[in-house]
Parts: C-alpha cells; sequence; structure tokens
C-alpha cells in the first residue's frame, strides 16, 4: 500500500518516537536494577571474560566448536544466576527488556526487511482515516457484548429456540472465529433484521483481531462502491491505495449489504471483491438485513454461489435493540 512521503515520513517518526522511548525506560531501569542489585556489575564483568577467554582458547589449541560450547555452558549458568539476582530483588526477570508495543518488529516496523502486520494496520489507519473506529470499537467488542438485551420469550416462524439463546450461540461462534482465525483464516455472512446486533458482533470481531495485530478495514456497502466508482471514474491516487488494499487486508468487513444503490456496476465489482479475496485466502465478514432468498433474489448467481459455499452463515434474530434502548431510557 502506497503512502505519500509526508505520511511515511509521520509514521516512521513515531516509530522512533517508539523506539527512543523504549531506550530511555530500558536505561532508567537498568540505573534502578544496578543499583539495587550491585553484583549484576560483577557478572557483567564474568561475561566479558568468558568471551575473552573463548578466544583465547581457541588460540591455546582448542577447536572452535569444543570452545564455543565451553563458552555457552559458562554463559547458561551467568544467565541463570543473573536471574535468580533479579527474582531475589523483587524485580520481575524481564525487566530490562523494552516495553515493545509491538513485540514482532520490535517497534520498528519492518521484519527481515519487509513492513510489519503494526505497520501496515497504522498506514490503513493513516490512508483511510479509519482512526475513529478506535472510539467505536473501545465501546463495541466482546467484553461489551450483553446477551441481556435478547428477549427469552422471541422466537422467530418456524424457531425453536428463543433470540437470547441464538445470540449467545453466535457469540460463541464468533469467538472461535476469532480463536482460529490465524490457523484458518475463514468467511462470515451474519444474517438478521435491523437492530438485532450484526455490526456490533462483526466489530467485536473487529477488536479481537486488531488486538492480535491483524490488518483490519471496515466499510458499509455504500461506502465500499463508493470507493471503487471513485476509482474506476476519477482515479483518485488516495483511493487507489484504498483500493488495493481491500482486496490485500487480513479482513475486510462489508457491512449492511443490500443499502447500496444496485446497478450493473456495483454487482460486478462486489463479484470482483469477493471472487479475489477468495483468489487471496483474504477473510471477509458480510452482514445484511437480506435473507438469504432475497440475496439470491437480488444479486448474480456467480456472487451467491461463492457466498453460500465459502462462508459460514450466522443469524441473528429478536427485535430492535437499539429501539429497546432508547425506549427503557
Amino acid at each position: 500500500m502506497a503512502l505519500s512521503n509526508e505520511q511515511y515520513d509521520a509514521l516512521m517518526r513515531e516509530y522512533n518516537h517508539k523506539q527512543s522511548r523504549n531506550n530511555q525506560i530500558v536505561s532508567y531501569r537498568t540505573k534502578e536494577l544496578y543499583s539495587a542489585v550491585p553484583a549484576l556489575s560483577e557478572l557483567d564483568d564474568e561475561v566479558s571474560k568468558v568471551s575473552v577467554s573463548s578466544i583465547t582458547a581457541i588460540f591455546e589449541g582448542k577447536s572452535i566448536s569444543e570452545a564455543s560450547a565451553d563458552s555457552k555452558r559458562k554463559l547458561s549458568q551467568l544467565k541463570e544466576r543473573r536471574m535468580q539476582l533479579i527474582k531475589s530483588a523483587g524485580f520481575p526477570v524481564d525487566y530490562l527488556e523494552p516495553p515493545y508495543d509491538c513485540p514482532d518488529c520490535k517497534d520498528t516496523g519492518y521484519i527481515n526487511g519487509k513492513r510489519c502486520h503494526c505497520f501496515k494496520q497504522a498506514a490503513i489507519n493513516i490512508v483511510y482515516r479509519q482512526s475513529n473506529i478506535s472510539n467505536i470499537l473501545a465501546k463495541e467488542n466482546f467484553n461489551a457484548f450483553d446477551l441481556n438485551v435478547y428477549d427469552e420469550d422471541y422466537y422467530e416462524d418456524n424457531s425453536d429456540i428463543d433470540a437470547r439463546s441464538n445470540a449467545k450461540i453466535a457469540l460463541e461462534r464468533a469467538k472461535n472465529f476469532v480463536q482460529n482465525f490465524r490457523e484458518k483464516g475463514g468467511n462470515l455472512l451474519l444474517l438478521g433484521q435491523t437492530g438485532c446486533g450484526k455490526t456490533f458482533l462483526s466489530n467485536c470481531i473487529a477488536k479481537a483481531l486488531l488486538d492480535e495485530g491483524i490488518s483490519v478495514i471496515y466499510f458499509t456497502a455504500s461506502e465500499l462502491f463508493r470507493v471503487f466508482e471513485e476509482q474506476t471514474f476519477k482515479k483518485n491516487a488516495n483511493v487507489a491505495d484504498l483500493h488495493d488494499q481491500i482486496f490485500d487486508c487480513d479482513l475486510l468487513i462489508i457491512d449492511d449489504l443490500g443499502t447500496e444503490f444496485q446497478n450493473s456496476f456495483t454487482t460486478a465489482r462486489l463479484f470482483q471483491c469477493l471472487n479475489e479475496r477468495l483468489l487471496r485466502s483474504k477473510s471477509t465478514i458480510i452482514s445484511t438485513n437480506f435473507s438469504l432468498e432475497d440475496l439470491r433474489d437480488t444479486y448474480s448467481e456467480r456472487i451467491t454461489s461463492r457466498v453460500f459455499s465459502n462462508y459460514e452463515t450466522i443469524k441473528l434474530i429478536g427485535n430492535d435493540i437499539r429501539i429497546k434502548k432508547v425506549i427503557s431510557k
């Protein structure tokens, strides 16, 4: 995904700031720890001596492997003594480890010359102005999911399970989706009438995966097709960046499918989006007020066949939760 020079420089300044912060914290903790445990300085001297003695042993005729094995054994012993000293003084054994925001790249933004997942998500937030999603996800996450908003006496036609029991099943399936995401990925189709919690549940999933460093992009269906239109007809550079990431992010959430203005263009681009992400083994969540029959009647067979064959369906039922909350106030 492309960033402007200004955006890239601003992002790298953030990483440089994190590294500087980490270095300052480690420096402070080092002084604190060595002041509390003077014996650590003696251990450091011993470590230096072991390294020098290893080189000396090679010059005196020992083989490199023999000298290396002897050095590793001594260093391991010194490391164990060091950990015991730190613990006995009441400090965590990893007290001198930098407090990385991203342990994978160690707050550099790169792993083996490639952009880290944290860099990709930060770039998404910059280019696509999705920073406001943080405010939403602070309120809409698994910890805030309240089964009590679903009625125990609400049943849909031909259903033998009430709305609350159904929501509990849906919640567990969503959590399983998150738990298995790195290994299996997958796609979800969230069905249900307006106000039954589809968007809330998709936000719960987004929050959990973002916390694990998974790149997530959220769009309403109308917003998604607006991007496709601007990329096709206006050739906007920033939209072109966004267009590329729609196909390549780890998880794309398309909310309220069916509320967009439908024509041959939207149908064609929806097929391209879903099909391309399937080919790239990228995951997608679609939420819609449509039933399966409505989807089949509204969209092409090429689209519905891919969705029905490759998406796990989760249905939520019940009265409009938002209306219930307003009434209760």
